[in-house]
């Protein structure tokens, strides 16, 4: 029997993680310098949450080229701007200003909701990114709704009355009041029950994605640069960089914890081969912790074999 190569071990090892949780996953990895790949489900379509901000943010990069769009555009936050989940956006005043650029900033390095929305507006809506991605042969990644549609009807299934209030009347009120046990209850039903995604994608055309930014591609050299350069400001460092050191890491999360917890970028070693790694999680039945770790140790592995790679 033949000895198992370097990248069959590695597969070997990550299927072996990815079996230790009950979860669907959706794994590919891509060593740059030709080292390879590996496909885990990789073409199975799955909820990105707010792994789809990369997909917007390339949208936005080539409207600006385009002179659709106006980075420097200064926006005024209304409370109709106001958006739950990750951001901080929600708990200014309204009245603050800031530029487009800033809200992409926001939305891509801490997952900003409402300055999502703002993006998302500027560049014409779901439809745009849906026809940016296909323009670019990446029509396996969908955007459904935006985000304001999406928490609507998360609060909706909790309490009929939220599905139709404002958007900053949502914001300000939040979720209803449960105890912890009813409130884990209620959002594993609305994660389990209807189809509700943020957006769909697979783990292989969200990396292919980050190839193109990576390669110049999907948009001109200094639009891709800017957007690496988003990438690499990211904060949320529970995953896929948590067990890597002298890695430069550009790269973006989605979570809908504990069912969804994914991260996608390119990562690149101090010495060896860049490696575009996607990780997709959804339906996980667990400990937000253990899913997000189990990410995290497949991050150590892939980086690893990285490192062996000439650059």
């Amino acid at each position: 029997m033949s000895e198992l190569s370097w990248l069959q071990v590695l597969e070997h090892r990550l299927t072996h993680l990815a079996d230790s949780l009950r979860a669907d996953w959706g794994i590919f990895v891509h060593f740059v310098n030709g080292g390879g790949e590996i496909a885990i489900n990789a073409d199975r379509q799955q909820d990105t949450m707010s792994l789809i901000k990369v997909a917007l943010l390339v949208t936005l990069m080539r409207k600006v080229e385009t002179g659709e769009v106006d980075l420097a555009k200064r926006v005024t936050l209304g409370d109709h701007d106001k958006r739950l989940g990750t951001g901080v956006l929600f708990l200014f005043d309204a009245g603050a200003t800031f530029t487009l650029k800033d809200a992409a900033w926001l939305m891509i390095v801490i997952s900003d909701n409402s300055a999502t929305d703002i993006v998302l507006d500027a560049v014409g809506g779901p439809e745009a990114v849906n026809e940016t991605m296909a323009a670019l042969g990446l029509d396996q990644i969908t955007m459904t709704g935006n985000a304001l549609a999406w928490f609507r009807a998360l609060a909706g299934s909790m309490d009929p009355e939220l599905a139709t209030v404002a958007p900053g009347e949502l914001a300000r009120r939040g979720y209803p009041y449960k105890t912890p046990v009813s409130f884990a209850a209620a959002r594993e039903r609305y994660h389990f029950g209807e189809d509700r995604p943020f957006a769909l994608a697979t783990a292989r055309s969200l990396g292919m994605l980050i190839l193109q930014i990576h390669d110049h591609r999907c948009a001109s050299p200094e639009s891709c640069e800017a957007m690496l350069a988003m990438l690499r400001g990211q904060q949320l460092h529970s995953m896929l960089p948590k067990y890597m050191w002298g890695v430069t890491a550009a790269h973006k999360t989605g979570n809908f914890p504990p069912f969804i917890s994914s991260d996608l970028g390119i990562f690149t070693p101090a010495a060896g081969s860049p490696v575009i790694i996607s990780i997709m999680t959804q339906q996980h039945r667990g400990q937000r912790a253990l899913v997000e770790d189990t990410v995290a140790r497949m991050g150590e592995l892939i980086i690893h074999a990285a490192e062996g790679i000439p650059d």
